[in-house]
């Protein structure tokens, strides 16, 4: 019996261990919006096209890193627009945390290489900032 408990315990911790990004990284990032002019109009679409969000920069927006499933990243659309400007959009994309491949790969993490961190979505990290350079319409 003390064995049986002495192997779960370990099979526990070394399933903890061997997802690397899971452990160092969390599923969600908070992502500033800047722009050179204030109060931009901003619309947030996500990677199915959904706005998720309406304001005006400067703004900081709490970002899911990947959607439910597996190898399932995220990736964002910000459309900004101001009366005198031209209506622009860019990417909030995703990337790929090195904790997903040094960490697992240093203790031995195949389960959290695989299966945690995959579907956990805790191996990706988005784009740092939005910094929107607002073009001014010629007259």
């Amino acid at each position: 019996m003390k064995k049986l408990f002495l192997g779960i315990t370990f099979g526990i911790f070394a399933g903890i261990l061997s997802s690397c990004a899971t452990i160092m990284r969390e599923n969600n990032q908070s992502i500033p919006i800047k722009s050179n002019v204030e109060k931009v109009d901003i619309k947030l679409l996500d990677k199915n096209g959904q706005t998720i969000f309406e304001g005006q920069t400067p703004t900081t927006l709490n970002l899911k890193t990947s959607q439910s499933g597996y190898f399932n990243p995220q990736k964002y659309t910000v459309i900004a627009s101001k009366d005198g400007f031209k209506t622009q959009s860019t990417v909030i994309d995703w990337h790929v945390s090195g904790w997903y491949y040094a960490g697992n790969i240093l203790f031995g993490g195949l389960i959290g290489y695989l299966i945690v961190d995959p579907i956990s979505g805790d191996m990706y990290y988005l784009d740092e900032e939005v910094n929107l350079n607002m073009i001014p319409l010629k007259k």
